[in-house]
């Protein structure tokens, strides 16, 4: 059972991504957040020292979630991931939608959480790929892997901000049937 701080701690966070739909985050004052959010101003600095502070955290759960996530999926050297893994991911953006459509807006605070999260997946790609294909130079899958990344993200944010309007298997055959006709890149 949640307690009252998670309560509270969730409302302040929840409004401030929706906040950062159409606000960046400069120009969001701890005032309008509390305001939106119903809460006081002190209850807010009991737990926060700033804005910045609440989207911070907001960052760093959804990097480490990501990041476990990733983990469970020990990638296998004699293929490419399945519509399963790719289901499984759009599933984990769909639980997370709000937060990921406020980092892929153009209000987006900054890009260092998509970084480490693209370089996350750059070092498991690496090493699946490596393995798959043991002629192909590191830089050569490099760049198949910032275009798939690259892609993904354009792919995630018109999803997101279309109102998720096709089913995350949908999404995952999509995602599977790109990233595997591209792989072809790399023979």
């Amino acid at each position: 059972m949640p307690t009252k701080k998670s309560k509270t701690t969730e409302k302040i966070k929840n409004c401030l991504v929706e906040m950062l739909q159409t606000h960046p985050i400069q120009d969001i004052t701890a005032i309008e957040l509390c305001n939106r959010a119903g809460v006081k101003r002190a209850t807010f600095y009991y737990h926060y020292d700033s804005v910045q502070n609440v989207l911070s955290e907001i960052e760093s759960t959804l990097e480490s979630e990501f990041i476990q996530w990733m983990s469970q999926y020990n990638i296998d050297s004699n293929r490419l991931p399945d519509k399963v893994f790719y289901v499984s991911f759009f599933e984990f953006v769909a639980r997370n939608a709000g937060v990921c459509r406020m980092l892929l807006n153009t209000q987006r605070p900054s890009d260092e959480l998509l970084a480490r999260v693209i370089e996350a997946g750059r070092k498991t790609a690496l090493s699946m790929l490596s393995k798959f294909f043991p002629q192909c130079p590191a830089a050569k899958i490099d760049y198949y892997y910032m275009f798939i990344a690259n892609g993904f993200l354009g792919l995630l944010a018109y999803w997101l901000n279309n109102g998720m309007k096709e089913s995350t298997s949908d999404m995952a055959e999509t995602s599977e049937r790109i990233s595997t006709l591209g792989v072809a890149y790399l023979s």
